[in-house]
């Protein structure tokens, strides 16, 4: 190993190291626990497979059974359906047995997966999230799902294009989707009515002030304490930000260049993070800190009228709720004018190169049918994480569940109407979302602004201030590497 890798390698694990000192936790779309019924009320859509999944690996790889190891990040009734999926999957054929390991959240996969390239215990497939997506490629360990599609003649154009782009890299898509996701609104549709709050039109989503305004309705009306239940998760900034047109890196948002600098503490920005402090400290939201799961006990006890929270949560929520709920799209700013859309959520199914063809072959045929259509039917039905095909949408089982269940159709709709594009025909790369090496670190950096300006009484500029020296300093240091 040169010394350049090996000086690499050994930012890897400090990274790793730094992530696990900081507990984890808020380095993604960490959702609400869904119901236990939910694999069994869809499994009946999936019976019959595909023949895409149904094909035989290259039968070179048959001549015996291959074992993979496969580590994911989905915990409980999330992860009853994956094994669900895996089980299905070994059931379907003979020459290969996939090992399913929960490794816990995604932090802890995407330390688990840097530490064990030290050791030399990798496993062959890794669900890893949208933030390691720039180590992933970095690594230089992957098989690219683009390179495995042009040799097996699969039809790429079957994806989501947004999906699609945020994990390409120029050529295609260097990992296989499977479970994607972006934030929404949940609310209770008995208290906006008691309050006389009408939710946003179809295909609209609220300014910062007209959320604002609903709100004072709404804790007037005295139906609850609360209009919203707000965790302090840098996912949300990094979102909001992106629907009201600002960039979180330079370099378009590190798309076209490395990320040399961050951007979040400019302009728009410092409106964004000065709307989601002012929820809390103006007593719109209880201060409930960095947490996902605290924000889903308040909003499901009637305690807040709204939540923020991943579709991914959308069948717990809705299964676990004595009210009705409603979906809307997430706000934006009001200097933006509009909203601009979101950046995909969630993780992809990365092939570690093992060294060995015929175990690279037999994992791709395993990638390629968890991203089947059948899978992402029941995936989709049994989570609320959306489908990452496009043509699926005929699908009749998945149609009569979109009309009995419309807030599983939100995310999509707000995904589908995203502005990929500005006026004059370039990319809106606010929307592509941002990428660099350290990610997962400076996503940890905006949770302590949170602290700053709701514990210490800093300004949202200055607190993102602080944020960006720190930040920057990350990219310096993971870019070196790369000079």
């Amino acid at each position: 190993m040169s010394r350049k890798m090996l000086k690499y390698w050994m930012l890897l694990l400090a990274l790793a190291l730094v992530l696990a000192a900081c507990g984890g936790g808020d380095t993604a779309d960490e959702p609400a626990e869904t119901d236990d019924t939910a694999v069994d009320t869809t499994e009946e859509m999936a019976e019959e497979t595909t023949s895409e999944e149904a094909e035989a690996p290259a039968e070179e790889a048959m001549d015996e059974v291959i074992t993979l190891e496969f580590w994911h990040a989905m915990a409980d009734d999330l992860g009853a359906v994956v094994d669900e999926l895996v089980t299905r999957f070994n059931d379907s054929q003979d020459g290969i047995v996939v090992n399913a390991t929960y490794q816990g959240s995604y932090d802890d996969t995407y330390n688990a997966l840097l530490a064990a390239f030290e050791t030399g215990t990798e496993p062959n497939i890794i669900q890893n999230f949208d933030l390691a997506s720039q180590t992933m490629i970095d690594t230089g360990r992957l098989v690219a799902a683009h390179d495995l599609m042009a040799a097996d003649g699969y039809d790429s154009s079957v994806f989501v294009p947004a999906v699609a782009d945020y994990y390409g890299d120029g050529t295609g898509m260097v990992a296989m989707a499977f479970n994607s996701s972006t934030p929404i609104l949940f609310y209770n549709k008995d208290m906006l009515a008691a309050a006389g709050v009408e939710p946003p039109a179809e295909g609209t989503s609220w300014s910062f002030s007209e959320m604002l305004n609903a709100c004072d309705a709404i804790q007037a009306s005295g139906e609850t304490e609360y209009c919203i239940a707000l965790g302090q998760v840098g996912w949300y900034f990094e979102q909001i930000l992106a629907n009201s047109g600002g960039l979180y890196f330079n370099n378009n948002n590190g798309r076209t260049a490395r990320a040399t600098e961050v951007a979040f503490n400019q302009g728009v920005g410092v409106e964004v993070f000065d709307f989601l402090t002012g929820l809390i400290a103006d007593g719109y939201s209880p201060n409930l800190g960095n947490t996902w799961t605290d924000t889903d006990t308040v909003f499901l006890a009637g305690e807040a009228a709204m939540m923020f929270d991943s579709t991914a949560g959308t069948r717990g929520l809705q299964d676990g709720a004595e009210f009705e709920v409603g979906t809307m799209y997430i706000p934006y700013a009001d200097s933006a004018g509009d909203r601009n859309g979101v950046v995909i959520g969630g993780a992809a199914l990365w092939l570690i190169d093992s060294g060995d063809d015929a175990t690279n072959a037999a994992a791709w045929e395993f990638m390629k049918f968890m991203a089947a259509e059948a899978q992402q039917v029941t995936w989709h039905t049994g989570t609320g994480y959306f489908p990452v095909r496009t043509d699926i949408s005929g699908n009749a089982d998945l149609t009569a569940f979109w009309a009995e269940n419309p807030n599983f159709v939100t995310a999509i709709n707000q995904l589908a109407s995203t502005k990929t594009t500005l006026d004059d025909g370039s990319p809106n790369y606010a929307v592509l979302g941002g990428r660099s090496g350290p990610s997962p670190a400076i996503r940890r950096l905006i949770v302590e602004a949170y602290s700053a300006v709701l514990d210490d009484g800093m300004t949202a500029q200055e607190a993102l201030d602080i944020a960006a020296e720190k930040a920057n300093q990350e990219l310096s240091d993971y870019n070196s590497f790369f000079e």
